[in-house]
């Protein structure tokens, strides 16, 4: 169940979001869950980050933070290349975000790296404040093979069976069933994370995708879309918990006034992340971001994954995020109908 925790103080400053060093507007003051982000921000997407480039990049922050920020490696793919970890905080609930499950999924990312150097290279006293409720972990870019690839799948040319594009990989977003031992997990990305979930325990867990292009009825853009847990075996109180984070991000972004958010139509395997993670006790919520990382809306789904968040964080740390209904999470409209990206781009 949600912890019901009360913060010393709420967030009392919108942060500037900067991508790659390029300076964005300063920001105004906020109010309790938002706004974090300013429409009117401009966000340069110069490129995205090597590996080699996200490896510096963590090690900066964790010495800017002054071991504030820890960053570890919880494995090793099947390439050799570490899978990071970056965790913050000191507080008793403990919130997870994942990223780049699929190597061509990088946004959440890029969105997760600007929220560490903001809340966890800070010495601001509201990030104090928030971190001393929660504490944040990112496994930041899961499949880092893939991505160098920039395909959706490991790097595994003799892979076989269930998932597996055979002369290319696993689909590590398939392989997290809590049924499977890590030992026997034919992915190393998984079978990491599952090692990792097991022992640290998870309150809340977000998983960051993409998803191609939607657009409902009335002609408005899907631009983020959402899903709890559906298998049956997941206890009706993280269902409910699972829902209220569900509720929070849809109420959030629709604050913000970029974000229209929408209900994803996800099955009921075991393997996938957030079924996973809600059958092992924690808070569970898929988003899948827009499809479409061009210059235009690149900077766009970067300020959507870290408004969300960011405004899960200082809910989950203020106490508002357990006071949430979590049928506002059934009010969600489904997804609307496929476009092509051109029309969007």
């Amino acid at each position: 169940m949600l912890r019901k925790r009360r913060a010393a103080v709420v967030l009392a400053t919108v942060l500037g979001v900067t991508i790659w060093g390029t300076a964005t507007a300063s920001a105004d003051r906020t109010t309790p869950a938002g706004p974090w982000v300013q429409d009117a921000q401009q966000v340069s997407l110069q490129r995205l980050h090597t590996y080699d480039e996200l490896t510096t990049a963590l090690q900066h922050l964790e010495q800017r933070s002054k071991g504030a920020i820890d960053v570890a490696s919880i494995g090793r793919t099947h390439e050799g290349r570490d899978i990071w970890t970056a965790t913050v905080g000191t507080g008793p609930t403990r919130v997870l975000y994942i990223t780049q499950q699929h190597g061509n999924e990088p946004l959440g990312t890029e969105a997760a790296l600007q929220l560490l150097e903001r809340i966890g290279a800070s010495q601001a006293e509201w990030a104090t404040d928030v971190l001393d409720d929660v504490t944040l972990r990112v496994v930041v870019r899961a499949n880092p093979d893939g991505t160098e690839r920039f395909q959706r799948q490991n790097v595994d040319p003799a892979c076989s069976g269930a998932f597996c594009a055979p002369g290319v990989g696993f689909d590590i977003n398939r392989y997290h069933d809590p049924a499977m031992s890590p030992e026997a997990n034919p992915v190393p990305e998984a079978a990491a994370i599952q090692r990792m979930v097991r022992s640290w325990r998870p309150d809340i867990t977000v998983d960051y995708h993409h998803q191609g292009s939607y657009r409902q009825p009335d002609g408005s853009l899907d631009t983020t879309s959402v899903l709890w847990p559906t298998n049956p075996g997941v206890a009706p109180q993280v269902v409910a918990d699972s829902k209220r984070v569900a509720a929070l991000v849809h109420t959030s972004l629709q604050q913000y006034g970029f974000a229209n958010v929408s209900l994803y139509p996800g099955d009921s395997l075991p393997g996938i992340a957030r079924n996973s993670f809600g059958l092992q006790g924690s808070a569970s919520l898929l988003i899948e971001l827009r499809g479409g990382i061009g210059q235009k809306s690149g900077g766009y789904l970067i300020r959507t994954a870290y408004a969300s968040m960011a405004a899960l964080l200082q809910a989950a740390a203020d106490g508002s995020l357990a006071a949430l209904d979590p049928a506002v999470a059934d009010t969600i409209p489904k997804r609307g109908e496929p476009i092509d990206q051109d029309d969007v781009e």
